[in-house]
């Protein structure tokens, strides 16, 4: 592979700054090709080298959050010359597309494993980087998909925990707000759920944190600190 153009002669799906992602067929799976785009302002050896490297980490995340029990896409191959990714295609409808259209009761038990979920990868000194609701894929079958660990990385730090967890927040304000209050409720029972009785003081620490991420954002309105 040498280019986006000559790839894979797949359905473009997505085309984003970083990547874009490709759909169609490998040994006859369904599969998501996604391909890191040079980028021509670098230098081309560092721009292969980071893209080589981000390839790398966000497959092997994929890989090791799974073995947890985490429902993400199953990685099927990858090509660090091409800096790409082969993963099995998650069937479903975005989080944010449906979220409006699901009952009280619905809302209540996503958000809930979507917050032990979280938990889960925090536990394990994994930060997913980007939680949005179009990360989130919900199949035919009502199971729960995250996807895009694309601005992976690893740590134990509060602070880093504090921040994912104060950016799907600040999405349910901006993205869903008449929904923002029961789904982030939920969602943070459901982390705290994640969290066995002896690591709880820890998990009481990283969302006490959300609020000291928030007293130093101007940005933040009052009425939407908790």
């Amino acid at each position: 592979m040498s280019s986006e153009t000559d790839i894979y002669k797949e359905q473009l799906i997505h085309k984003g700054a970083e990547a874009s992602l490709f759909s169609g067929k490998w040994f006859g799976k369904s599969v998501i090709f996604k391909y890191r785009i040079p980028k021509k302002y670098r230098l081309e050896e560092l721009d292969k080298k980071i893209r080589k490297e981000r390839t790398m980490n966000e497959a092997k995340a994929l890989v090791k959050v799974k073995a947890y029990g985490i429902n993400v896409p199953q990685v099927y191959e990858i090509n660090v010359n091409d800096s790409t990714i082969i993963m099995k295609f998650i069937a479903g409808e975005k989080l944010k597309t449906c979220l409006k259209n699901l009952d009280e009761t619905k809302k209540r038990s996503y958000f809930k494993k979507i917050g032990k979920t979280v938990a889960i990868l925090h536990k394990n000194g994994h930060i997913h980087g980007d939680i949005t609701t179009s990360n989130l894929i919900i199949t035919n079958n009502e199971e729960i998909f995250l996807i895009d660990f694309g601005l992976h990385y690893y740590s134990d730090n509060i602070e880093d925990k504090s921040v994912d967890l104060h950016l799907f927040k600040r999405v349910l304000i901006s993205s869903h707000g008449e929904d923002y209050q029961l789904c982030f409720k939920m969602f943070l029972e459901g982390y705290r759920s994640g969290y066995e009785e002896e690591s709880i003081n820890n998990c009481e620490s990283i969302i006490k944190n959300i609020q000291a991420i928030e007293s130093r954002g101007r940005y933040v309105k009052p009425e939407e600190r908790e």
